[in-house]
């Protein structure tokens, strides 16, 4: 499966820890560098960026996201309201979820699964666990990974 071929595209990183979302985007930086990123640090801000408001209107600069790492802990805007505003709004409800948060209880994973996340990750403490989470993510970016997608939005 390394030998394949990743898509290109763009991931929306979004985290109210601006810290934790750099990490974040540096890594998928180096390790998926024919990838774009763009950190978020709230809810209403990837809402602006999916309906093309408030900054976001030219999809030649805000293109349109092949996955989303969410936080689930945010202020105001939490990840379950996040995911529950993505299943209400077609054609946004298609795009995957992967969920990333600090606290791994079982019940917040089964609550995630429920409004739509495709997985649910525990964030690692150290910098090298991160770093091989994040490699982890590749099947979300890899051909067949794509191929889910595009299924998905003929759904």
């Amino acid at each position: 499966m390394k030998d394949m071929k990743l898509e290109s595209g763009t991931i929306i990183i979004v985290d109210d820890n601006p810290d934790y979302a750099r990490l974040a985007q540096l890594l998928l930086a180096r390790i998926c560098p024919q990838l774009s990123s763009v950190t978020m640090h709230s809810g209403r801000e990837l809402i602006s960026y999916l309906e093309c408001e408030e900054g976001y209107s030219d999809r030649t600069k805000s293109s349109y996201p092949i996955l989303i790492l969410l936080d689930l802990r945010m202020p105001v805007m939490n990840g379950f309201d996040i995911l529950l505003w993505l299943r209400d709004h077609p054609p946004h409800h298609r795009i995957p979820v992967v969920v990333l948060t600090s606290c791994g209880e079982i019940e917040l994973a089964k609550r995630a699964y429920a409004l739509g996340a495709r997985s649910f990750l525990t964030k690692p403490l150290g910098a090298k666990d991160f770093e091989n989470m994040m490699h982890e993510l590749e099947q979300w970016l890899r051909p067949e990974g794509a191929a889910t997608r595009q299924a998905a939005r003929a759904s």
